[in-house]
């Protein structure tokens, strides 16, 4: 009789891309409902259920238990055993996955991870983790079969790995991450096709990989690029193509933002204002009175500058960086939310006083793109959510690189786009957007500053503080851009350069800021590893082979 498979439910370790390993963490709200899909599927299989073999750790047992409950007839036999646990991560266990990656590096981390001689720092072997998963099948799970029982599986990623290599008669040396999904039911068969997809997956989630690892730089480099090619071609990009252009990565990238957080987060929206009061209240403060003291161009867009809401990358960047992911998740929408409305209370003061509304269409124009870039893709996430709950957890876990690799191109498009197509050559131009970097770079570090100063006044969970760090110094530049395009149309002889020089400072600024958070996580694994006597992270020593 055969025997079914299931990866536990979206955990909250998942949702908040950490290692949790032996650690146990609850299912998410989406986990549970994955569940409950998970358990339609599993009747759909139309056979009785003989046998659930179950992990002992609290997110498979949920995932196990939502499902017999749910059963036509409940299975005569429940097995919970710790030799289905994942694996022991070691000083990884509990830390963010990103970050991991980000500070030993693509080989190193394969090499920990994804190798058959593979063990991570004070956790478990590959080869120990093969050997109980074979030893559990062979002797437990195949006189099980042999005896025409129907048996589920409820374990974890790694796990169910080893069940596919075995079944499949995959060598110990040609292992690699197969990417198993939350809470979708998979047979012998689907495990056999899994270990022995075409070398081109494997190379697929390489790339997402080196994706997650070199994100910022990729983002950089492809700003310089952008700047490069439109000097050599010299095309110059209408406004409106521009926000038209920068909107699809913006939305694809909100979109796996979205995707991933539970909606039920979002309660509390407003109540993110506190924690960074003070600093919003003088940033507010300075933006309105510029807005109402001069009606210059200049002091228009510094103004913008200062009222701007996160980025809606802030949440992306939190989950990279390891920070609570809830919290930027909250702020950037009420910001993005709220703080129109402050403008437009301010724009309608300034007509008071006879000022002629030029703000206006640029502030239409703001709420397009927020609209295209964060309403429309969050109302397709929840969506999503709600209808397929097992295929939202799969884009989430294993595509949200795509979203990620939106960056990318949006900063060539930008910097293309900014770049005037006359070149840089002109009387004044290279100084003035030098001039405009060095200004745009002193206000961002006056925002870091800022922000470090609140939290001396208010201290938060690190979590929580890292996302305050990033919701506070990573502005919506796109909307600024989008709003100083209205405002200072760009012509093909004269194209601004004050939008080219914001936008290289922030591309710029966000692979020096990972630079600085990875100095400070490579340190801590280094004294967790120091403190526990174990190898250096890049000279781990190889094991032999399983048998």
């Amino acid at each position: 009789m055969p025997l079914f498979f299931l990866r536990h439910g979206e955990s909250h370790a998942n949702e908040q891309n950490r290692f949790a390993g032996r650690l146990d963490t609850p299912l998410t709200e989406l986990g549970l409902r994955q569940a409950l899909q998970a358990s339609e599927r599993v009747a759909a299989l139309d056979v009785r259920i003989d046998e659930v073999h179950v992990s002992s750790l609290a997110r498979a047992r949920q995932t196990a238990d939502l499902i017999i409950g749910r059963l036509p007839e409940p299975p005569g036999h429940l097995t919970v055993s710790d030799q289905l646990v994942e694996r022991d991560f070691g000083i990884f266990s509990g830390r963010n996955k990103s970050l991991v990656k980000k500070s030993i590096g693509f080989a190193a981390y394969t090499d920990f991870f994804h190798t058959h001689t593979g063990v991570p720092p004070g956790g478990e072997s590959w080869a120990a983790m093969y050997r109980r998963t074979a030893d559990y099948y062979n002797s437990v799970l195949m006189p099980a079969d042999r005896a025409g029982r129907t048996v589920l599986i409820v374990a974890h990623k790694y796990i169910l790995e080893m069940f596919a290599l075995i079944i499949a008669g995959v060598p110990p040396q040609e292992y690699r991450d197969l990417k198993i999904p939350n809470a979708r039911p998979l047979g012998e068969g689907d495990l056999r096709r899994i270990a022995t997809a075409p070398a081109a997956a494997g190379l697929l989630n390489d790339f997402g990989e080196v994706v997650e690892i070199r994100l910022p730089l990729m983002a950089a480099v492809a700003a310089v690029l952008g700047v490069l090619l439109q000097l050599l071609v010299g095309v110059q990009v209408p406004p409106w193509a521009f926000s038209s252009m920068s909107a699809v990565p913006l939305a694809i990238g909100s979109f796996f933002v979205m995707v991933r957080v539970d909606p039920q987060a979002h309660r509390g929206t407003l109540g993110s204002f506190r924690l960074v009061a003070p600093l919003l209240l003088v940033r507010l403060t300075l933006g309105l009175a510029l807005l109402w003291t001069d009606h210059g161009l200049p002091t228009e867009l510094a103004a913008l500058f200062l009222l701007l809401p996160p980025a809606v990358i802030a949440p992306s960047l939190s989950l990279q960086w390891g920070g609570d992911y809830f919290f930027a998740v909250r702020h950037t929408v009420a910001a993005s939310l709220t703080l129109p409305v402050l403008l437009l209370a301010g724009i309608a003061l300034l007509e008071t006083d006879g000022h002629p509304g030029s703000l206006w269409p640029a502030l239409t124009m703001y709420a397009a793109v927020l609209l295209i870039s964060m309403l429309l893709p969050g109302l397709g996430a929840r969506a999503l959510r709600g209808r397929g709950p097992i295929r939202a957890g799969s884009l989430s876990t294993n595509w949200n690189w795509v979203g990620d690799l939106a960056l990318v191109p949006l900063a060539f498009i930008t910097t293309f786009a900014l770049t005037p197509a006359t070149g840089l050559g002109q009387p004044g131009r290279a100084t003035s957007l030098l001039t405009v970097m060095a200004v745009t770079g002193t206000g961002l570090v006056g925002l870091r500053l800022a922000s470090m100063l609140v939290q001396r006044l208010r201290p938060s969970a690190a979590g929580v503080a890292r996302d305050i760090f990033i919701t506070q110094n990573t502005p919506n530049v796109f909307l600024w851009l989008t709003m100083a395009a209205v405002l200072a149309p760009a012509t093909g002889s004269h194209p601004s350069v004050s939008g080219l020089g914001v936008a290289l400072v922030f591309f710029l600024t966000i692979y020096l800021d990972e630079r600085v958070v990875l100095h400070g996580h490579t340190r801590g694994l280094e004294k967790t590893r120091q403190s526990i006597s174990l190898p250096a992270l890049r000279e781990q020593p190889e094991l032999p082979e399983p048998a």
